[in-house]
């Protein structure tokens, strides 16, 4: 029985909020990341992440990646997955 991936929604840069549907879930140097991928309609998708950080009630949220060395962190596993 195959299982229900978890979509959920994001808002991207333009202001439109999309559906995302949640990849991975993982942790590198004590951080833990979101890979969720975007269906662009015109049969592609983009893979993008995020930090997951609990809220002041303890729900997960989804952060931007600032720091460039997490970026390339992520985007190295990102990569690893793909390859």
């Amino acid at each position: 029985m195959e299982e229900a991936k978890q979509k959920f929604q994001v808002e991207i840069e333009t202001g439109e909020i999309v559906e995302a549907e949640l990849l991975s879930v993982v942790e590198i140097d004590g951080k833990e990341y979101a890979v969720y991928s975007l269906d662009n309609k015109n049969g592609t998708v983009d893979i993008l992440a995020s930090y997951v950080v609990k809220d002041a009630e303890g729900y997960d949220q989804l952060i931007d990646i600032t720091d460039p060395y997490d970026k390339e962190k992520i985007s190295n596993f990102i990569k690893s997955l793909v390859a």
